[in-house]
C-alpha cells in the first residue's frame, strides 16, 4: 500500500494513488474481515522497501481493526515479541524455545493487552501496544485517557463515491469498548520485522521446518490472532525460507497456505501529477518525485522542505548548499543522501549556474547558448541531453526502446534464457516510469547529445546503460528477489548491459539499436542559440543515487554459489580484518561437507598462530562464526585446551576466542551477516581459482583489501550492486560503530579484562610495583646472565635468615676482583665458565641490593599473581644443564617475550619490565631438577680437592728437589725470591682454599639456584684450574728429571772418576797442594764440586732462567712455555759438548790424572829408592 503523508497515528490519512493500491487496500480488508467471520485466512506479509509505507498502512489497519471490524488490533514492533521469546527461553535448559510454542507467548502477550483494557483503569495505563503510546501529549509518560484524545477519523482519499465507514467513526473509548466485548480473533500488526528477525532465530529451535512455520499453521488453523507483518526486503528472503521457498522446505504451494506475502508498489510520477501534486509544475513533480525515489514518505516531506516558488528564486550555489539536500534518505544506516552535490563539483564551473535550474524544473528546459556554455558543454557531454527539437517518450522513444531490446531478449530465449520474461511486465514499464519522470508535461525529453566524435558511444554511455542500471535499482527495490520471474529479469538487464558494452567496443550499437541509434541526434552547439537541455540519465544515476540492494553478492557475474561447487575448502583462504596484532576471522555459512574442510583449514591456521598468539602479548584473534554448529564447538574444544582439557593461556587471557556472529547484536545485523557471509565465501572460491592474489602464506585474506577486489568495475560492472557493496561495507569497515570497530574493542576489552583478572587492574599495576630491579643496572653492568644470576639471588634470598651472603660476597671478592692473585675473567666460549665475578661482585655489593634484599616480598599480592602469570606462559623446553640454563639467560631472557605482557599492562614500565623477566626466569627454574646436579657439583668439588693436595704435594716435592740441585741451602736461605717457580703452590693452595669456601657455602645454602650457578661455574674453572696445575706438575717433574739425569752424566764422566782419584792420600795431598783458591785455601774435586760447578753454569743461562723463573698463576691456568722446556733440554743436551764448563771439566779432570801420573811415579822413584837403602 502507499503510505500516508501524515504519518501519525491520530491524523491518519490513505490515499489510493493507484488502482494497484486500492485493489491492495482492499485485498487485505477483505481478508481481515473474512478472518473476522470464521474464515481461516492465511498470515500476511506487507513487503516493501524502507520508507515505502509500510508502518503507515500498519497504522490504517489499525484503525480499520478497531473501528470497521470491531475486534481488538495491537501494534507492536518485532523486538517487544523477541523480549519475550528470550524471556522464556532463558529459563530453559537448551536456551531456545520450540517453534511451536511461539503462538502461545504472542498470544499471551495479547491477552495481556486484553485484561488490561477490560480490567485496568485507564489512567493508570502506561504502556499498552497501540501506534505512537508514547508520543502523546504527556510524551514521557502518556496515560491511554490521554493517548485517545485529539484523534480525528482515518481519511480514505479513494475514488469511491459512497462515504467509507472508517471516516465515520473516531478512535476512542467507546469503539475501544465495543471491540472488548465482541468475540472476534484479535488483530496483531507486527512492525519493524526487519531488523530483529535475526535475534528472534537466535532464541527459536527450528527443528520440524523453520522457526515462523508453526506459527503461520496455527494462525490458519485455530485463529489465536489474525496476522498481518510488515517486512522490508532486506529479509524478505529469510521469511521466504520460513514458507518454505528456498529449496530445503516444503514446495511453493504449501508456502502460499502458510503466508500470503503482499509486495507494496511505488507511486508513479503520473501517479503523483494526477493525484497528490496536480497542482504543481510538471518539472517540479519530476524533480521531488526522483528525490524521493518514489517513496511516499519522502515525497511528502520534500514538498514540504522545498518550496518551489522560493527555490526558484536561488541561484546554484544556494540551491546545492540547503540542507534537506544532505540528509539521509533512510534511517537504515544507508549513505545514500538525497542529492549527492558532491558530483557537480566534476562539472564543468562555468556549466554550474544552471544546475539548480535545470534540477528543480526536472524536464528539458529552453536555454541560450551563451559562449561559456558552449565550451563548458562539451566538457559535460555525458552529463546533459541537449537539443533543437524535442522527442515524445510515448509515440516515438519508447517504441524505439521497445523494438530494440524486445529484438535481442528474443534472441537471448531462443538460446534458452530469460524464457519467464515478458518485456511489458518486467521491463518496459520501469522503462516507461523512468522516462516519464524526465518529460515533460507534452510528455517530451530531449535526446540528443552534444558529443560529436561518437555519438553511439554517447547513446550508451548517457542513456542505454543508466536506464538499465535504473531499472535494475528499481526491480531489485520493489520486486520480490526471490521470485524466479524477478532473478531471470534482473539477469536479463545484467546481460543487456554487458552487451551494450560489447556493442560499444566492436562499435555495432547502430547495428543493434538501430531504432534508438536512428532518433539519438548530435546537437550542434552554437553560441546565441536556444536549444533544450536536461539532464542525461548517467547524470540522473550518479547526482540520485538509488537505495541499498540485496547484501547477498555474487561471484562476478554468476551465482556465488555455482562458484562455490568448484572451490577447494580445505585450502580455503580466511577473510580476515586484522588491526595492529588483532586479527579478526569470519567463518562462513557452509553445508556439512564444505564447512568439515573449512574447520580443518581453519584449524591449521589456528595452530601456525599458537606461538606467536603466546608471544606476542598484544596479539589477538578472534573467530566470529555466522551459523553455530557442532563442528566448530569441536574446533573449539581442540584448540583451546591441552591434552589434560586445561584451557590454554592464550584462552585464559582471550587472546584466541571463538564468537557467535549473533551475540554482538549488530543494528541490521541479518543484512550484514549475509554480506559478510557472501565475502568470506567470495574470498575462498576467488583463492581456489587464484581470482586474487595471495601476499602471505597463511591463505588469508584482509576484508579491506577483499572489497577494494570486489567493489572494482571489472569485478563487479553494476553500479547498484557496487553501492550495495560499498553501503554494507561502510557498516563492517568504517565509523566507530561499525562491526570491524565494534568486535575489535570486545577484543581489546575482553583481552584486557582477562589480564586483569590474572595480574592486576592496569590502572593500579605501576603502583602495585614497589620494587626497582633497574636501580641495579648501569653502564658497567654488561653481561646479562650475570645480571639476571645477580638479580635472581636477591629475588631468591630476599627476607632469608642466612649466612651465605656474606659468604658469597668473600668468594666473590677473591674471584671477582682483578687485583687478587685468584681473579677469575669470563672464558665467554665456555658457557659455563663465562660468567662475570666481578660485575655479580658489584650487583651484590650495592647499597640498593641491600635494600632489596631486606623490602622484597615473595608473598606480595602483586608478585604471588606475577608469579602465577609467567609460570602459567613459561612454555620454555625443559631443560637439565646448567649450561642450558645459563645459555637461556645470556640469548633469550633480556629481549623476552614475556616483557610484551608488561608493556600491555602499562607500556614502557621498566620497573614492570625487569620485575616479570626475572619472575618469568623463576618459573623457569622451578621446572628444572637440580638434585643431581647438585650431586654432581658435590662430587665435583670433592675430586677436585683430592687432585689439588695431590697435585700441591707433588709440585712442592719436585720444585724442592729442583731448587735443591741449583742452589746451595745458604743461597736458597739468603735468596728465596730467587728460587724456582717462586709463589707458584702459594697459590694453588689459594686455590684450595677457594674450594673448601666454595664446598661450605654451597653446604650453608643447599637449595639457592643463584649460589649453586655461581659456585658451579667457580668450580668448572678450578677443575681447569686443577687440570692446569697437573700439567705444569709434570712439566717441573720433567725438568727435574732432565736435572737428575743430567747430574747422573756429569757424575759419570767427571765426578767419581775425580772422586776415585781423590781416594789415594797422597794423589789428593798433590791435588790440594799444586791448586789453590784465590784466597790461598786449597782447591777441591772431590763430592759435587763438578755438578756445583755445572749448575753454576747454568742457572745464569736465559735456557733455565725462561723454564724455572716461568710466571705460573693457577688462576690463569698459565703453564711453563714448551718452547722453553725444548731450549732447557736441548741446552742441557749441548753443554757437555761445546761448552767452556766441558773444557773446565776437562782440564780438571786431566790435572787430576795428571797428579795422580805424578803421584805413581813418585811412588815408583820411593820404592826403587827404598829398594836401594835396602841393598
Amino acid at each position: 500500500m502507499a503510505g500516508t503523508y501524515i504519518p501519525l497515528i491520530k491524523r491518519t490519512k490513505w490515499v489510493d494513488l493507484s488502482n494497484e493500491h486500492k485493489k491492495l487496500r482492499e485485498t487485505v480488508e477483505s481478508d481481515l474481515k473474512e478472518g473476522c467471520n470464521k474464515g481461516n485466512i492465511q498470515p500476511i506479509m506487507l513487503q516493501g522497501a524502507f520508507g515505502i509505507g509500510k508502518s503507515t498502512t500498519l497504522y490504517y489497519l489499525f484503525h480499520y481493526g478497531w473501528e470497521v471490524l470491531k475486534t481488538p488490533t495491537f501494534y507492536m514492533p518485532l523486538a517487544k515479541i523477541v523480549d519475550a521469546v528470550k524471556k522464556e527461553a532463558e529459563s530453559s535448559e537448551s536456551g531456545k524455545v520450540q517453534n511451536n510454542q511461539l503462538s502461545r507467548i504472542i498470544n499471551s502477550i495479547i491477552k495481556e493487552q486484553i485484561d488490561k483494557l477490560r480490567n485496568s483503569n485507564w489512567n493508570d495505563i502506561n504502556d499498552i501496544d497501540f501506534p505512537d503510546f508514547k508520543s502523546g501529549d504527556d510524551s514521557e509518560n502518556p496515560s491511554l485517557n490521554q493517548y485517545l484524545e485529539d484523534f480525528i477519523p482515518v481519511t480514505l482519499d479513494s475514488n469511491d463515491t459512497k462515504e467509507s465507514e472508517i471516516s465515520k467513526l473516531v478512535f476512542s473509548e467507546e469503539v475501544i469498548r465495543q471491540a472488548l466485548e465482541g468475540t472476534t480473533p484479535p488483530i496483531l500488526l507486527v512492525d519493524e520485522f526487519e531488523s530483529k528477525f535475526y535475534e528472534l532465530k537466535r532464541y527459536v529451535e527450528s527443528s520440524g521446518g523453520g522457526i515462523l512455520r508453526e506459527l503461520f499453521d496455527q494462525v490458519v488453523q485455530t485463529k489465536p490472532f489474525l496476522l498481518v507483518i510488515g517486512n522490508g526486503p532486506a529479509s524478505g528472503y529469510e521469511v521466504a525460507k520460513e514458507k518454505g521457498t528456498d529449496g530445503n522446505n516444503d514446495s511453493e504451494t504449501a508456502a502460499n497456505r502458510r503466508l500470503k506475502t503482499i509486495q507494496i508498489p511505488f507511486p508513479t510520477v503520473a501517479l503523483l501529477k494526477r493525484k497528490f501534486m496536480k497542482e504543481c509544475a510538471n518539472g517540479y513533480v519530476n524533480f521531488i518525485w526522483w528525490m524521493s525515489r518514489c517513496r511516499p514518505g519522502h515525497i511528502q516531506k520534500l514538498w514540504d522542505a522545498i518550496d518551489y516558488s522560493i527555490y526558484k528564486e536561488y541561484d546554484a550555489t544556494e540551491f546545492l548548499v540547503k540542507d534537506i539536500f544532505n540528509e539521509p534518505i533512510d534511517e537504515s544506516g544507508e549513505e545514500v543522501k538525497y542529492l549527492k552535490v558532491s558530483y557537480f563539483n566534476q562539472m564543468n564551473s562555468y556549466i554550474r549556474p544552471i544546475v539548480g535550474r535545470l534540477l528543480l524544473d526536472f524536464e528539458p528546459q529552453s536555454i541560450k547558448i551563451e559562449d561559456s556554455y558552449r565550451e563548458a558543454m562539451k566538457d559535460s557531454v555525458e552529463d546533459f541531453f541537449c537539443t533543437d527539437e524535442l522527442v515524445s517518450v510515448v509515440k516515438e522513444l519508447n517504441p524505439a526502446i521497445s523494438d530494440d531490446f524486445s529484438a535481442y531478449l528474443e534472441k537471448c530465449k531462443e538460446q534458452g534464457k530469460y524464457t519467464s520474461v515478458d518485456y511489458i511486465r518486467n521491463v518496459g514499464k520501469y522503462f516507461s516510469y523512468i522516462l516519464s519522470a524526465c518529460s515533460n508535461s507534452d510528455g517530451k525529453i530531449a535526446f540528443s547529445t552534444a558529443c560529436r566524435n561518437n555519438k553511439e558511444k554517447a547513446l550508451a554511455t548517457t542513456f542505454l546503460i543508466p536506464l538499465l542500471e535504473l531499472t535494475y535499482d528499481f526491480i531489485s527495490q520493489y520486486e520480490d528477489n526471490e521470485d524466479q520471474v524477478t532473478r531471470e529479469t534482473k539477469d536479463f538487464i545484467l546481460d543487456s548491459i554487458k552487451f551494450i558494452e560489447s556493442s560499444v567496443e566492436e562499435e555495432t550499437i547502430d547495428d543493434n539499436f538501430e531504432n534508438l541509434n536512428s532518433i539519438f541526434e548530435t546537437c550542434k552547439i552554437k553560441s546565441g542559440n536556444e536549444i533544450y537541455m536536461q539532464y542525461s540519465l548517467r547524470a540522473i544515476r550518479e547526482i540520485i543515487e538509488q537505495p541499498i540492494g540485496s547484501p547477498k553478492l555474487k561471484y562476478k557475474d554468476m551465482s556465488l554459489d555455482k562458484k562455490l561447487e568448484s572451490s577447494n575448502f580445505r585450502q580455503s583462504v580466511l577473510l580476515t580484518s586484522r588491526s595492529s596484532d588483532n586479527t579478526i576471522i569470519f567463518v562462513p555459512i557452509l553445508e556439512d561437507e564444505p564447512l568439515k574442510k573449512y574447520i580443518l583449514r581453519l584449524k591449521d591456521y589456528i595452530k601456525s598462530q599458537k606461538n606467536d598468539l603466546h608471544t606476542n602479548a598484544s596479539k589477538t584473534i578472534r573467530i566470529v562464526y555466522l551459523q553455530e554448529h557442532e563442528y566448530i564447538s569441536q574446533l573449539k574444544e581442540e584448540v583451546c585446551k591441552d591434552g589434560s582439557s586445561n584451557l590454554l593461556p592464550i584462552c585464559k587471557m582471550k587472546k584466541l576466542v571463538f564468537e557467535d556472529y549473533n551475540h554482538y547484536q549488530f543494528n541490521f545485523g541479518g543484512q550484514i551477516a549475509d554480506f559478510i557471509d557472501s565475502v568470506a565465501k567470495i574470498v575462498i572460491a576467488a583463492g581456489s581459482c587464484n581470482d586474487i592474489v595471495l601476499i602471505d602464506d597463511n591463505r588469508t585474506y584482509d576484508f579491506h583489501t577483499a572489497i577494494d577486489i570486489i567493489k572494482n568495475r571489472e569485478w563487479t560492472k553494476q553500479k547498484e550492486a557496487i553501492r550495495t557493496i560499498e553501503h554494507y561495507s561502510r557498516l563492517v569497515l568504517e565509523g566507530d560503530s561499525c562491526v570491524i570497530n565494534t568486535i575489535s574493542l570486545a577484543q581489546k576489552k575482553d583481552h584486557g579484562s582477562a589480564m586483569e583478572n590474572l595480574i592486576c587492574e592496569k590502572r593500579d599495576y605501576e603502583d602495585n610495583i614497589l620494587w626497582d630491579f633497574t636501580s641495579l643496572e648501569s653502564a658497567d653492568i654488561t653481561d646479562t646472565k650475570s645480571k639476571y644470576l645477580a638479580m635472581y639471588y636477591i629475588l631468591e634470598n630476599a627476607k632469608k635468615p642466612t649466612s651465605s651472603y656474606q659468604s658469597l660476597l668473600k668468594i666473590l671478592q677473591e674471584v671477582g676482583n682483578f687485583r687478587n692473585a685468584l681473579y677469575l675473567p669470563p672464558i665467554e666460549d665456555s658457557i659455563n665458565e663465562s660468567l662475570f665475578f666481578d660485575q655479580i661482585l658489584n650487583i651484590l655489593s650495592r647499597e640498593t641490593a641491600s635494600k632489596l634484599m631486606s623490602s622484597y616480598d615473595n608473598e606480595d599480592y602483586i608478585i604471588k599473581h606475577l608469579c602465577s602469570f609467567t609460570a602459567m606462559m613459561n612454555n620454555e623446553r625443559s631443560v637439565s644443564k646448567l649450561d642450558e640454563l645459563l645459555t637461556f639467560m645470556k640469548d633469550s631472557l633480556n629481549d623476552h617475550w614475556i616483557a610484551s605482557y608488561n608493556n600491555d599492562m602499562s607500556y614502557g614500565f621498566s620497573k614492570g619490565r625487569t620485575l616479570i623477566k626475572l619472575l618469568y626466569l623463576k618459573a623457569y627454574i622451578e621446572k628444572i631438577d637440580f638434585s643431581l646436579l647438585r650431586s654432581q657439583l658435590n662430587t665435583r668439588i670433592e675430586e677436585k680437592q683430592t687432585e689439588l693436595v695431590s697435585t700441591i704435594s707433588n709440585s712442592t716435592q719436585h720444585i724442592a728437589a729442583i731448587t735443591n740441585l741449583l742452589y746451595s741451602k745458604n743461597y736458597a736461605k739468603a735468596n728465596p725470591e730467587k728460587m724456582p717457580f717462586q709463589g707458584y703452590v702459594s697459590e694453588l693452595q689459594l686455590v684450595s682454599r677457594l674450594l673448601s669456601n666454595c664446598k661450605r657455602i654451597v653446604l650453608e645454602d643447599k637449595d639457592g639456584v643463584s649460589i649453586f650457578a655461581i659456585i658451579s661455574s667457580i668450580v668448572w674453572r678450578i677443575s681447569n684450574i686443577v687440570s692446569q696445575a697437573k700439567v705444569v706438575e709434570r712439566q717441573i717433574n720433567g725438568i727435574l728429571i732432565s736435572l737428575k739425569n743430567k747430574k747422573e752424566l756429569i757424575e759419570k764422566e767427571y765426578q767419581l772418576p775425580i772422586n776415585t782419584i781423590y781416594q789415594d792420600s797422597l794423589i789428593s795431598k798433590l791435588i790440594n797442594l799444586s791448586d789453590h783458591k784465590p784466597n790461598g785455601q786449597p782447591q777441591k774435586y772431590d763430592g759435587d764440586w763438578c755438578w756445583t760447578q755445572y749448575a753454576r753454569y747454568l742457572t745464569p743461562r736465559s735456557e733455565v732462567q725462561n723454564v724455572i723463573d716461568a710466571k705460573l698463576h693457577p688462576a690463569k691456568e698459565t703453564s711453563i712455555d714448551e718452547s722453553d722446556i725444548h731450549k732447557f733440554k736441548a741446552f742441557l743436551q749441548t753443554s757437555l759438548t761445546n761448552s767452556t764448563y766441558k773444557v773446565r771439566m776437562d782440564e780438571t779432570l786431566k790435572f787430576c790424572k795428571d797428579c795422580q801420573a805424578e803421584a805413581l811415579s813418585y811412588t815408583k822413584v820411593y820404592e826403587y829408592i827404598k829398594d836401594l837403602l835396602k841393598e
